[in-house]
């Protein structure tokens, strides 16, 4: 084998930059898009965001064509850009992926977890639960305290906490789409944004089936779960099952909006 000479010659590379402003856009919408600043149906006025985010308008329109990409925006010709609408459908196929996606995660986490059990180390899998826990006991916190949008807030961390536990980058970037796809999905409810009031339990069962490290169990907890939401939400029916928020009614009818009928 010849000796690497003294000298290398590089490759050609890219300069460092800072996030640019595209990026920024991109999240402030996202942001925007999460908190419920901007709701589902909302149009995005192009003149006025581009000015209040003190960018060009063409920035500003190829942050949206990203949202536009991941689902949370939607582009209808000779009308303009609005924030998807989820019907009762689309949540349906979302919720079949994204049950694909967060099983697989629990698997890998329940997977890693027996793995430190059958080794003796007990405190590494505990190490690896904290998160969890402790993201359970704010669920609970924030339901005794009758806040809805942080009740949601925490179960949705858990859900993106189960996909970085689990390590896998893939994952990872899928759940956070997912996260506010499902935010998105709730603030389209009619019936306003709500979270299950046993959320906690079936948080626990998750949790207890991870620990245990039961792939099989965590992933029959996942399914149950969503499965129940994606009925929930095609029923279109009031339940006393689920918290509500007075305050973030979308409207008050039974059915779902199609957006060909925005």
């Amino acid at each position: 084998m010849r000796p690497r000479p003294e000298t290398v010659q590089l490759p050609m590379m890219q300069p460092i930059r800072r996030p640019s402003i595209i990026d920024q856009a991109e999240l402030e919408l996202r942001n925007a898009i999460y908190f419920g600043d901007l709701r589902p149906g909302d149009t995005i006025p192009e003149v006025q965001v581009s000015k209040q985010m003190g960018i060009s308008r063409s920035s500003l329109r190829e942050a949206c064509q990203r949202l536009v990409r991941d689902g949370l925006l939607t582009q209808i010709p000779g009308r303009g850009l609005f924030v998807t609408r989820m019907d009762a459908g689309t949540m349906s196929d979302f919720i079949d992926y994204r049950l694909g996606i967060e099983m697989q995660a629990a698997s890998i986490v329940a997977d890693r977890i027996s793995a430190l059990r059958t080794a003796g180390d007990d405190a590494a899998a505990e190490e690896l639960l904290a998160p969890l826990r402790d993201t359970l006991e704010r669920t609970r916190r924030a339901l005794a305290a009758e806040e809805v949008i942080e009740a949601g807030n925490a179960d949705l961390d858990l859900h993106q906490q189960l996909a970085e536990i689990a390590r896998n980058r893939f994952l990872i970037s899928a759940m956070s789409t997912i996260v506010i796809l499902t935010r998105m999905g709730s603030f389209s409810d009619p019936l306003g944004f709500g979270v299950r009031a046993d959320i906690t339990a079936a948080h626990q069962r998750l949790l207890d089936a991870l620990s245990a490290g039961d792939a099989s169990r965590a992933r029959a907890v996942l399914r149950e779960t969503l499965q129940e939401l994606a009925a929930r939400l095609r029923s279109g029916v009031h339940t006393q099952q689920v918290v509500r928020d007075p305050d973030l009614l979308e409207s008050d009818g039974p059915e779902w909006t199609a957006l060909n009928e925005q």
